[in-house]
């Protein structure tokens, strides 16, 4: 069963301490050699990232940082456990968790394609507005064709929605110990709804892309770029 961990830290907080980065690639290392890490990277800063929708067949681009935003993803793991229990101790082993809170959502059927390594990598993040439901039916067939064309080019990586059962979880520090709280969360203004992956010439190219997802039309397309890739399995 297939998770995404999220890393997310408060907005405007101190960079991660070295310490805590190479603990996190040693345990990194730990998952890959075990076939437990599909995939996994760093973002860049939010405020080099952008935010697009598109109202009324109009593209409205914010450049980050994101004010709305109380907290920005820093970065994330694509994880294959044997469930959502072995998903939180993943995340409670990580030492991001012990003065950050890391997002555990279960995938709703991830898929990879070849790699070409030509272009930058950018994360395109499927953020869900207050007052939306899921999408519907007929917008995931407009997502899917979009995910095939991008592949048919060259450009997608992964794409996967994330599900809502089971529910996902909150690990953070908490007096020494790591606390787990259930989703939704209300530091989320903006729920995620899913993600793709995909390798661009750069972050113009990337916000162009985000302006043709179907889900610019129905919620913010939040584009950040990968500053490299863990060890993966894929």
């Amino acid at each position: 069963m297939e998770f995404i961990l999220l890393f997310t830290a408060p907005q405007g907080g101190p960079p991660p301490r070295p310490e805590g980065m190479a603990e996190m690639t040693r345990l990194a290392q730990e998952l890959a050699s075990q076939g437990k890490l599909r995939r996994g990277a760093p973002l860049g800063s939010e405020s080099a990232g952008a935010r697009v929708r598109v109202r009324d067949g109009r593209a409205l681009v914010i450049d980050g940082p994101f004010a709305e935003s109380k907290e920005v993803i820093g970065g994330f793991w694509v994880i294959d456990v044997a469930g959502r229990a072995e998903a939180i101790e993943v995340a409670r082993r990580c030492p991001h968790a012990r003065v950050a809170p890391v997002e555990v959502h279960r995938l709703e059927g991830r898929h990879a394609f070849t790699d070409r390594e030509e272009g930058t990598p950018f994360l395109l993040v499927f953020r869900k507005e207050p007052g939306l439901g899921d999408a519907d039916g007929a917008e995931r067939e407009e997502m899917t064709a979009f995910g095939r064309k991008l592949a048919r080019d060259g450009k997608l990586l992964e794409t996967a929605p994330l599900a809502d059962d089971p529910p996902p979880a909150r690990i953070e520090g908490y007096r020494g110990s790591a606390r787990v709280t259930a989703g939704p969360f209300a530091e989320t203004q903006e729920a995620i709804g899913g993600y793709s992956i995909v390798r661009v010439a750069g972050r113009a190219e990337a916000i162009e892309l985000a302006k043709e997802s179907p889900h610019a039309r129905r919620g913010p397309v939040e584009v950040r770029e990968i500053l490299f890739f863990d060890r993966t399995a894929v």
